[in-house]
């Protein structure tokens, strides 16, 4: 699975019900998005000690093997499971290894499994502050993160996203792909480059990306995120120009690596909120939809929602402001990327000094040229391909002016 797309759900603010029946029941929308994996959200107990607002956070986790009463019972999560696999989509879990909530049920039974400062259960970054960190290098926390992963996978769970996965020692999760096998997705949230300096400034481990594979099918965009993010919020243009340099480089000397390419998630804002104009924000949508890597949805992005639901509250996604012509762009966007399967020799390139990026790829025998106008309006541009008369794949219309507007992607 390369070019694949991934769904984010939050249950508890997915709806007003907040529960897995009404996830099960929007399902066959989801799917008819193009979606290939759902992606829930912590779905344990959280705890009650240093709790972060009314509902507290769901990384914040009392106990691994107990699902929240309010989301449902677990009979209801393997149904909700059996759903996905009806229609033709994995379902993948986050787990949360690298810390619990201070009352996590194991502080009484197994203290010796948390990282101690002056013989006390704490944790390594001070903000987070309604959790403690576990210590993942002992084998006997090992066999028992593994025993919450084997039990998940019995109940028909297809892999796991891992919350702060480069915090967690490398050496667990080479443990837990061998026990589980090559057919359980893992999916790395790795760290930014700044968080990384941080952790290491004060001795506490962070595992660089190239080390995260092959043990990881998947890692986050962390790596150029957010410079993404400083462009959309205050228009830094070599931001995200640094941000295809990037890109680019590990291509070149990590090709190995292959990544999602959000633009928004539970811990970041909307993206439709940060555009100044629909037209930025359907070029870039487009464009880190169609890079090489897996497409990732945070639920309601799909529909250009700028309110990002609360993380310790009961807020659920405005489904009312759904801009339907957004999603059928949406819809448009995931049928091209799917029916491209594996993309090689990806390069991303300015024209000139337009702000119009050219991204490049090769499918088989075929090479495709993208071109994605960032700027906020549209932007004549000179005829570098003999666009004219070509026909834009996103649209299946004949290209009829040098003036970029909306994405365009071709044969060259």
């Amino acid at each position: 699975m390369r070019e694949r797309i991934i769904y984010q759900i939050f249950v508890r603010n997915h709806s007003e019900e907040g529960n897995f029946l009404s996830v099960e029941n929007d399902l066959e929308r989801i799917k008819s998005l193009g979606v290939d994996i759902v992606y829930l959200m912590p779905i344990f107990t959280i705890g009650e000690i240093n709790r972060k607002g009314t509902y507290g956070s769901p990384y914040a986790i009392k106990d691994y093997f107990e699902i929240s009463k309010d989301l449902g019972t677990t009979e209801e999560f393997v149904s909700l499971i059996n759903k996905c696999h009806k229609l033709g989509m994995k379902l993948i879990l986050d787990m949360v290894f690298n810390h619990t909530s201070p009352d996590n049920v194991l502080i009484n039974t197994h203290k010796e499994f948390y990282y101690l400062r002056d013989g006390k259960p704490s944790n390594r970054v001070g903000e987070w502050s309604d959790i403690i960190d576990l210590n993942v290098e002992r084998d006997d926390t090992q066999e028992y993160l593994l025993s919450v992963l084997k039990h998940y996978v019995n109940l028909g769970v297809d892999g796991f996203r891992f919350d702060v996965a480069s915090l967690i020692p490398l050496s667990f999760f080479k443990r837990a792909r061998k026990e589980l096998g090559n057919n359980i997705l893992f999916f790395a949230e790795s760290v930014d480059g700044s968080f990384k300096e941080y952790l290491r400034s004060i001795n506490s481990y962070c595992e660089d990306d190239e080390n995260l594979v092959p043990t990881f099918d998947l890692l986050y965009n962390y790596n150029y995120f957010f410079k993404v993010i400083d462009f959309l919020k205050d228009g830094k243009k070599d931001s995200l120009r640094k941000v295809f340099e990037i890109i680019n480089k590990e291509n070149k000397e990590h090709p190995d690596i292959f990544r999602s390419n959000c633009l928004e998630n539970h811990d970041n804002d909307r993206v439709a909120r940060y555009c100044q104009t629909p037209l930025l924000l359907k070029n870039i949508t487009a464009m880190f939809m169609l890079m090489r890597g897996y497409a990732f949805i945070y639920a309601g992005e799909e529909y250009a929602i700028k309110h990002k639901p609360e993380l310790f509250e009961k807020d659920p996604v405005p489904w009312e402001e759904k801009d339907l012509s957004f999603e059928q762009f949406i819809k448009d966007m995931v049928k091209i990327k799917t029916s491209l399967g594996d993309i090689n020799d990806q390069t991303i390139t300015e024209l000139g000094d337009s702000f119009v990026f050219k991204l490049s790829f090769r499918n088989k025998d075929k090479e495709y040229i993208g071109l994605f106008n960032l700027n906020e309006n549209k932007t004549s541009l000179q005829d570098h391909y003999n666009l004219v008369g070509k026909v834009n794949l996103l649209n299946n219309q004949v290209i009829d002016s040098y003036e970029i507007e909306g994405p365009i992607l071709f044969f060259k």
